[in-house]
């Protein structure tokens, strides 16, 4: 990753989370965009990578190119930075919309990373409560018939054991 693309980074995907009824009081509090962002460039393969890299220039600058600004992403204000996102989100080109469809999913991947996010957000409590699973075993009755329940049934079926040998 290029020594400037850290900042670009940590401006556009900041600008995903948003501000005001984010999870976040500020797009960066706990929350490292820019490691996300480099973690994700270096496990990608190379055209994943090239689309990464792809996406963030084209959101950095495209001040540039689709306001007709001398700035970068970085240089806008906050509410600015989230309108012009939500234009590129919604761009008539498919190619600028998938890339930053990308780009939001690097954003999110950062931000579940943040142990702060996934506190204020309850993630962890619900996969918590979600893993207390509790499963449906076969029973063996004393005439050793085994009943079983169909998946989509809620009417047990018998199905008979042969008899145990004595050991």
């Amino acid at each position: 990753m290029m020594r400037f693309e850290g900042p670009w980074a940590e401006a556009v995907l900041g600008a995903f989370a948003g501000c005001g009824d984010s999870l976040v009081s500020s797009p960066t509090d706990g929350v490292d965009y820019a490691a996300s962002y480099a973690r994700m460039l270096r496990r990608a393969t190379g055209r994943a990578a090239l689309g990464l890299r792809l996406a963030l220039w084209l959101a950095a600058l495209s001040p540039l190119w689709l306001l007709g600004k001398c700035a970068t992403l970085a240089g806008l204000p906050q509410e600015e930075r989230g309108e012009l996102l939500a234009r590129l989100v919604a761009h008539p080109s498919f190619a600028v919309r998938e890339l930053m469809l990308l780009l939001k999913l690097c954003a999110a991947m950062a931000l579940f990373a943040a142990p702060a996010v996934r506190q204020q957000s309850g993630y962890d409590e619900a996969q918590a409560a979600q893993s207390d699973v509790r499963l449906r075993l076969p029973r063996v009755d004393e005439r050793l018939a085994l009943r079983v329940w169909p998946a989509n049934d809620d009417r047990p079926g018998e199905v008979e054991l042969p008899p145990r040998e004595a050991p």
